[in-house]
C-alpha cells in the first residue's frame, strides 16, 4: 500500500479509531489508556481478529492462535481479559518520535486524550460503523478540538471554550469536502508529521491490551 496512513480507512472499513502520541512508547500509550503494564502483551493483527470474531457460542479453547496446552499463556492471557470478550482490543506501534494505537470497532482512545496528551500532544480519528466520522487534538493533558469535521461547530465547545490555547479546530487541519472526512485526516496527519506506517508491519505482534471498561 503506497500511501502512508490512508490505508487504515480501507483495512478497518467497519469501524476503527487511530491514534498517535509524541513523544512515548507504545506500552506507555496503553498505559495512559488504562493498562496495567503486566497485562499487556504481543499479539499479531490476526491473534485480535479472532478474539474480536468469536461466535457467541464459541470457547476459547476455539481459538487457532492459542495452544490450550500452554496453561501459563492461556491464565495470562485469561487473567488480562483478552478471554472474556473485552469491550475494547487496542494494538500500539512506534514510528520515529510517536506511538500510535489501531481500534478495530472501539473507540476507547477518544475518551482518554486528556491522559494521552499529559506532557505532550495527541491525535486521533474515529469512524463508527454507522458512518460517523470524529477528530481530535489534545495537548498538555487539555482536548483542545474534538469534532465532526462536516460539522465543526457542532464540536466540544461548551466546557472546553475556557481552557488557553482551545482552538475549536485541529490546528493546520482543513476539510474541503473533496474527501471522505477520516481519509482526509489521516492525508493531513501524514504529510502535516511526516508520519508513515507499513500495514505489513502491523501484521506483526504488537504490544496490545484487552479494556472492559471506559477510559478512567
Amino acid at each position: 500500500m503506497e500511501n502512508g496512513l490512508r490505508w487504515i480507512a480501507g483495512v478497518y472499513d467497519v469501524g476503527y479509531t487511530f491514534t498517535l502520541c509524541e513523544g512515548i512508547t507504545p506500552q506507555e500509550l496503553l498505559v495512559r489508556m488504562g493498562a496495567d503494564p503486566s497485562h499487556i502483551h504481543e499479539l499479531t493483527e490476526d491473534a485480535v481478529a479472532e478474539l474480536q470474531f468469536q461466535p457467541e457460542d464459541g470457547h476459547p479453547s476455539d481459538l487457532e492462535f492459542l495452544d490450550w496446552e500452554d496453561e501459563d499463556l492461556v491464565a495470562r492471557l485469561e487473567e488480562a481479559g483478552f478471554l472474556s470478550r473485552p469491550e475494547a482490543i487496542v494494538r500500539a506501534g512506534a514510528v520515529p518520535g510517536w506511538a500510535y494505537a489501531i481500534e478495530n470497532f472501539s473507540c476507547r482512545a477518544t475518551s482518554c486524550l486528556e491522559a494521552l496528551s499529559r506532557g505532550t500532544r495527541a491525535y486521533t480519528v474515529f469512524r463508527s460503523g454507522a458512518g460517523m466520522q470524529q477528530v481530535g487534538y489534545a495537548r498538555a493533558g487539555e482536548v483542545l478540538a474534538y469534532y465532526e469535521p462536516q460539522n465543526p461547530s457542532q464540536g466540544h465547545t461548551t466546557t472546553q471554550a475556557t481552557v488557553p490555547g482551545f482552538t475549536a479546530t485541529v490546528p493546520g487541519f482543513t476539510y474541503t469536502g473533496e474527501e471522505i472526512p477520516d481519509i482526509a485526516f489521516l492525508r493531513f496527519l501524514e504529510q502535516e508529521l511526516r508520519i508513515y506506517i507499513a500495514w505489513e508491519e502491523t501484521l506483526a505482534p504488537l504490544p496490545t491490551a484487552a479494556f472492559a471498561r471506559t477510559c478512567p
